[in-house]
């Protein structure tokens, strides 16, 4: 391990902001001068194919993990047509067509259990293929699943409403009209003009949680009953999200290269009096639904299968189609420390986010938990990507 200090400036990138989230993703601000770059292109350029071997640390990796992500994107795969995209909403030559991927997903399915059986799969039915000519590292984050208190009902400490879409403003949307800014639809709340009794599916106990709950897209509430609701993004405002991180750079409360969802976090923590009056600058506003996920895995990403901790990567889907796998070779905060550590694993390409930009330039999620909020708040991270390829799509 070494220090998170002494790698930030390799990194050379700046995180200028937490936004929220579309799918999940996480919609950071950074600003990069060679982090990231590489993408600028909008388009993978065919490399020469590597050998497994020359993936540092690919024998160490758990495969079955991220063969049991890709299963699930594989649910997906088998049901487009042999000639479709990988991904309706990518169509890069690169990845081929859909039924180039069938081989591979329906042997997936057919795999024994254990490390050594993946990594033998992988092996037999991909090829690594490098996306970029490696001479600027890419850049990677993070981004996790809250955790936080609340009731069903509105009562005592829990006061702050998570909305369902209210059925009139989706008939505005539907006819071309704005929905409300956040500062609107909060006034609405406390005059009556929007029933908030009717339309919240949970009152948080901190409007704190609130804040980051808008920002991750999802998470875990542990109900006042005990039990466990999971919420995720249904709908936002389409107004234009302004970044309280850089806010607070620009009031001086929290200084540019210290700003992450940890600084943030204690930020309003001890300014609760400010806390509302700085949220009503960013005009976002975000809706959410009840969902039923299976422990331990996360919501649904853009791909529309639940993500793993760990193994789902948010990508550049105008680039990289939902579906396709990568080794990804980078570093990661180790929780409650100022150190990093290597990470070098098998992921799945699961999401996505308007801020995720680039060929070499992705956001990992973590889960749920103390650890990774920890992990995802301070990832800012250089790295570098390798495509998996179907073996038939190599070469041709």
């Amino acid at each position: 391990m070494r220090n998170k200090a002494g790698n930030a400036h390799k990194a050379r990138g700046v995180l200028c902001g937490i936004a929220g989230l579309v799918g999940l993703a996480l919609l950071g601000c950074v600003s990069a001068t060679n982090a990231g770059e590489t993408g600028k292109t909008g388009k993978v350029v065919p490399r020469e194919p590597l050998s497994f071997n020359s993936l540092n640390g690919w024998s160490d990796d758990s495969q079955t993990l991220a063969l049991g992500a890709f299963k699930r994107s594989c649910t997906r795969i088998l049901k487009l047509n042999a000639d479709d995209p990988l991904d309706k909403k990518n169509t890069s030559d690169f990845y081929g067509t859909a039924g180039d991927w069938f081989d591979a997903c329906r042997a997936a399915a057919k795999v024994p259990a254990g490390d050594a059986s993946a990594r033998a799969y992988f092996e037999s039915y991909f090829v690594p293929v490098r996306v970029s000519d490696g001479s600027d590292a890419g850049l990677f984050t993070g981004y996790y699943e809250p955790e936080m208190r609340g009731s069903l009902t509105r009562h005592g400490v829990f006061q702050t409403p998570i909305l369902s879409f209210p059925a009139d403003f989706a008939e505005v949307r539907a006819s071309g009209g704005t929905l409300p800014t956040r500062a609107e639809i909060e006034d609405g709340i406390k005059s009556g003009a929007i029933d908030a009794d009717r339309l919240a599916i949970v009152w948080l106990e901190d409007p704190v949680d609130a804040f980051f709950l808008h920002v991750q897209g999802s998470g875990r509430v542990t109900l006042d009953n005990g039990r466990i609701l999971r919420v995720a993004f249904a709908a936002k405002n389409q107004r234009p999200y302004t970044s309280i991180g850089k806010v607070l750079i620009n009031q001086g409360a929290i200084p540019r290269e210290e700003v992450s969802m940890q600084t943030i976090r204690a930020w309003l923590k001890s300014h609760p009096d400010e806390v509302a009056s700085l949220l009503r600058q960013n005009e976002s506003y975000i809706f959410f639904k009840v969902i039923n996920a299976d422990d331990p895995l996360g919501p649904p990403g853009a791909e529309g299968v639940s993500l793993t901790p760990e193994r789902s990567l948010a990508v550049d889907r105008s680039i990289h189609p939902t579906g396709s796998l990568f080794w990804l070779e980078t570093t990661a905060p180790v929780p409650h420390t100022g150190d990093v550590q290597p990470f070098h694993q098998l992921m799945v390409a699961q999401d996505t986010g308007t801020a995720i930009r680039g060929v070499e330039r992705g956001d990992v999620f973590w889960g749920p938990g103390a650890d990774a909020f920890e992990i995802a708040g301070r990832m800012k991270e250089p790295g570098h990507l390798v495509a998996l390829l179907p073996r038939g799509l190599v070469g041709r």
